[in-house]
């Protein structure tokens, strides 16, 4: 095969997100790459009281892991739902639920400034992780928050991640930076990923230049972007 088929040959990237994106991982290795997967989070399911979701005119999702927790309640609502990502989406329609609304970009900050005009007065309801940040309740809507899983960091991981040297790593959320930093992890050496400029600012936030990030917030895309930066380097 011709190394235009191959881009990624002699490139090692890692995937750091809590769930191995296991397609991209795959497409990233046809490419040429050897593909690592060092999860620096790890989530759990909250053992808590159910809300009435009888109250509630929309659900709201911003991530494949509180969509995932949700569908393992196999919860019946008539509630319609908002989804950030396709991936957060494509899991919830697996589930059998109807996705209503994402936005045009795959962003809680485009979210909040495109949902209000779909929701109107409705009451809504965001599911999230225990270290989600707070935009999709800046809205100005009646939004109630309920942690549906708690997220831990893997130091461990984190510390073997930080003894690479000349790979690309992919961080798909401020929670995996974190992670990497509280280890003592460093950018030099290493060219950086990015999904989603939420993250991008995590990691500027940290000291860190983003190398790759794709305009459309998904895994494969940022393979993509990744894929053309090493056959023109």
């Amino acid at each position: 095969m011709c190394e235009a088929n191959l881009p990624l040959r002699g490139e090692t990237v890692v995937f750091t997100g809590s769930n191995e994106p296991q397609e991209a991982v795959e497409y990233a290795e046809k490419l040429g790459a050897k593909a690592l997967y060092l999860p620096l989070i790890k989530t759990s399911v909250r053992q808590s009281q159910l809300p009435d979701f009888e109250r509630y005119d929309w659900l709201i999702f911003t991530s494949g892991n509180s969509a995932d927790a949700f569908c393992q309640l196999h919860i019946k609502t008539a509630a319609k739902i908002a989804a950030v990502g396709e991936k957060t989406a494509s899991v919830l329609e697996h589930h059998g639920y109807t996705v209503s609304f994402m936005p045009s970009i795959y962003s809680a900050d485009v979210f909040i400034q495109e949902f209000p005009a779909v929701a109107g007065n409705a009451d809504c309801l965001f599911i999230k992780g225990s270290l989600a940040k707070n935009t999709i309740a800046s809205m100005p809507l009646k939004v109630d928050e309920w942690i549906i899983y708690e997220t831990s960091f893997k130091i461990e991981n984190a510390e073997k991640l930080k003894a690479l040297k000349g790979v690309t790593v992919i961080f798909a959320s401020p929670s995996a930076v974190a992670a990497y930093r509280e280890a003592g992890g460093g950018w030099s050496g290493i060219r950086i990923a990015a999904i989603g400029h939420v993250t991008e600012a995590a990691i500027q936030k940290q000291g860190g230049t983003v190398d790759f990030i794709p305009k459309k917030y998904t895994y494969i895309e940022v393979i993509n972007e990744i894929a053309k930066g090493s056959f023109n380097k």
